[in-house]
């Protein structure tokens, strides 16, 4: 009835990996971890540019995938053995052999379609003649997935014959997110992935922010069919409250740190430049990133270029010697201290033209100034962007199910035995609170070369009017400082 031998069977031995140890290894499992386009992922860093700050943080996307794989199968092994859970499952969202195979799937292939710094093109992808030049990550799933190397079958027929899925279902919940039937359980507040990499980025980065009591969550967990996704009894709201506050200080210490994010800018303006300009066609940057490793990826893309001597090569050679870009204008992008965004620095993110053309208007401000014979990419901008990061709206959505007596009274006042998590009432972690969480995290940002900083602060009124698009606001005393 139930996927026994892959969530409860050990026929392979073991694989070791940091945080979570030992973990036992099924003959599927081994023919995935052991396909060319698995082991892809041991050449892609799962911090990218993070290692540049924090020297440990070389972990790659592929114990990542593990480790997601591993919690997933603690959580349906929690689904398949408590009293509590089996007994909340019903005809529309159960977790029998079917689901359960599809579940373990989604999770460890879940990244598969990442690529060198992929989290950081996707944020702003560079353009060649009108059309993106890179795909999201979940979209390159199938590629991958169906992936022909010679005499070797293709990871989806490994899932056919081996896993008895269908690989079409697993590429769709990869690729669907919380959109989709069991989308919730890949992605959202309670997912295995924030789980594994928040614990996994804190330990390598060797900080101590990550720690949560991962157990004890799974241990909470029970389905929600209404919703189809997880909810928690009331041991699971410290946890939670943990998990929560971690994500919060991995953003501000490692994931958003201001070295990591002048370099990902970088690399940003780097590759639109090299699109835009026709250096390089879409084809050729696609086969580059798609199969290459962190470690080669920039200094092939360096023997690639065409013209050594074109100034946008400058901020490549920055990149390779790390030479980082500083910061020179830090904005706080909401109205009034509000949770509103303001749109006069969010903009920058959704539109490369408008940011492109923004950083040459600044460089040429300072030429005409000073003199300086900028080339245009040597002032960055460095926008916020509006995706959320902190799950605000899976959060409103979550629900407690009361099993203690002082709680049971609250499903006596509602249509259903379940309580939104914010309506219990028993944490600070409540979903408009985290909205903080986001306002404090996010940051406007000007990035300049190291010697440029000093000439920046000395006209900072004048940038701040061009990069506002406002002087009389300015003048009024209404931007940020």
């Amino acid at each position: 009835m139930t996927a026994e031998h892959l969530l409860f069977d050990s026929d392979g031995g073991f694989i070791r990996i940091p945080i979570w140890g030992h973990i036992p290894l099924s003959g599927p499992l081994k023919k995935i971890l052991s396909h060319p386009s698995f082991l892809r992922l041991k050449g892609i860093r799962q911090l990218s540019f993070s290692q540049q700050v924090y020297p440990g943080a070389t972990h790659t996307r592929f114990e990542h995938s593990i480790g997601v794989y591993h919690l997933m199968k603690l959580i349906l092994q929690r689904m398949l053995t408590s009293k509590l859970a089996l007994s909340l499952q019903d005809g529309e969202f159960i977790f029998d052999d079917h689901n359960c195979r599809v579940l373990l799937s989604a999770s460890l292939l879940h990244d598969i379609g990442h690529f060198p710094h992929a989290h950081i093109i996707e944020e702003q992808i560079p353009v060649c003649e009108g059309e993106p030049v890179f795909s999201h990550h979940e979209n390159l799933c199938c590629h991958f997935i169906y992936e022909k190397h010679p005499g070797i079958p293709a990871i989806a027929e490994i899932l056919q014959e081996e896993w008895q899925v269908n690989p079409e279902e697993v590429i769709t919940l990869i690729k669907g997110g919380s959109g989709t039937r069991f989308g919730k359980l890949i992605s959202g507040t309670l997912d295995p992935d924030k789980m594994d990499y928040l614990m996994r980025d804190a330990h390598h980065c060797n900080i101590p922010y990550g720690s949560i009591d991962i157990e004890r969550l799974i241990e909470s967990f029970v389905p929600d069919p209404q919703r189809e996704r997880f909810a928690i009894t009331e041991k699971g709201i410290a946890p939670l409250e943990s998990l929560l506050f971690a994500k919060y200080m991995m953003m501000r210490n490692v994931y958003w740190h201001h070295t990591s994010r002048a370099l990902s800018a970088m690399l940003r303006r780097l590759l639109q430049d090299i699109a835009g300009e026709g250096m390089l066609s879409a084809s050729a940057l696609r086969e580059l990133f798609y199969g290459n490793a962190d470690d080669r990826v920039l200094h092939e893309l360096k023997q690639l270029m065409p013209d050594k001597t074109h100034p946008i090569s400058a901020l490549l050679d920055d990149i390779l010697i790390r030479r980082v870009y500083k910061r020179a204008i830090t904005v706080q992008p909401y109205m009034n201290n509000s949770s509103q965004e303001d749109e006069r620095w969010f903009i920058y993110n959704s539109d490369n033209k408008m940011r492109r053309e923004k950083e040459l208007e600044i460089c040429n401000f300072l030429n005409k100034r000073l003199h300086l014979g900028l080339h245009g990419h040597e002032v960055l901008i460095d926008p916020p962007s509006k995706k959320d990061i902190f799950d605000y709206a899976d959060l409103k959505e979550l629900r407690v199910l009361p099993t203690r007596s002082e709680h049971i009274h609250y499903s006596l006042q509602l249509d259903s035995e379940y309580v939104r998590f914010d309506d219990l009432n028993e944490s600070v972690f409540q979903s408009d609170f985290i909205l903080s969480f986001e306002r404090y995290t996010k940051k406007f940002r000007l990035l300049c070369r190291p010697d440029l900083r000093d000439h920046i602060a000395a006209f900072r009124e004048e940038i701040m009017c061009l990069m506002a698009n406002d002087l009389d606001l300015f003048r009024s005393g209404s931007l940020p400082h």
